[in-house]
């Protein structure tokens, strides 16, 4: 169960990254070189009017068995951040090589994180993971529950819908819950967008366990992930930080008007 992250700086082709068709495109075609079972095709959702300017971007999600494949794309920052948790083997050498096909950047500026969820990621970081709060892009929260759960693709749904709210996070886009087959369903995965990050559950149904991905955007929101889940699922976590984006801090540029109007719909989900 191999889970790789990529922050990938000193984009050559930014335009790629505004591209939806492209994205779409490049993500199926990542899957297929990298043999990644896909259970969905892929799902872009544009961001073009958060409080932020240069956090503007695409963010897309396929769902695999029981795993993802995500992409976060800032052009006006020059940089995208990946992430595939496969329950197959994939090279690093290979993941590195297919990302830079279809979204060339400068490889001296990247950095990669490999880890195998089923062991203790503390000990696996092939990269020195130094937490720079005031300068970083964010906190990656990798957690399992350390006893059985049960979870089903409801409790999954209403868990993904919540927990934003509940950790200050930002959410542009509800949750996506499916099973990796339509009948003898090994996996049960969902994901919910949220600002130029996600958050993501998968549940293996035999073992009763849940892998558990926070990606955010602030360190800030972190500090109670683990607490809030943990009340949640009624069972305790193991939980590692890795920190992404060393090179992310830039002279930002608000826009509180238009925000505030294209997050209208956020008033009628919560009456």
């Amino acid at each position: 169960m191999q889970h790789i992250m990529l922050d990938a700086y000193n984009t050559q082709n930014n335009e790629l990254l505004n591209d939806l068709k492209y994205t779409y495109d490049s993500m199926v075609k990542i899957c297929k070189k990298l043999n990644l079972k896909q259970v969905m095709p892929p799902v872009l959702v544009p961001y073009y009017y958060g409080q932020v300017i240069e956090d503007d971007g695409i963010s897309a999600y396929v769902l695999l068995k029981g795993g993802h494949f995500t992409i976060h794309s800032f052009p006006q920052r020059s940089c995208y951040f990946v992430d595939i948790f496969s329950q197959e083997y994939v090279s690093d050498e290979n993941f590195a090589r297919a990302l830079n096909m279809y979204f060339p950047y400068d490889i001296t500026q990247g950095k990669i994180n490999t880890v195998d969820r089923r062991l203790d990621v503390e000990n696996q970081l092939i990269t020195k993971n130094i937490i720079d709060s005031d300068n970083d892009f964010g906190p990656h929260y990798l957690m399992e529950t350390t006893e059985p759960v049960d979870l089903n693709i409801d409790k999954i749904y209403h868990i993904l819908d919540e927990l934003p709210s509940k950790i200050n996070m930002d959410l542009i886009m509800r949750p996506f819950v499916l099973t990796d087959k339509i009948k003898n369903y090994e996996f049960v995965s969902g994901i919910a967008i949220i600002a130029q990050s996600h958050v993501a559950i998968h549940y293996n149904v035999k073992e009763k366990q849940a892998y558990i991905d926070i990606f955010s955007c602030s360190f800030l929101k972190g500090d109670n992930f683990a607490s809030e889940l943990e009340r949640t699922l009624g069972v305790k976590l193991k939980s590692n930080l890795i920190s992404r984006g060393s090179k992310h801090k830039s002279q930002i540029s608000l826009r509180e008007d238009i925000f505030d109007l294209y997050k209208k719909w956020e008033e009628n989900i919560s009456e």
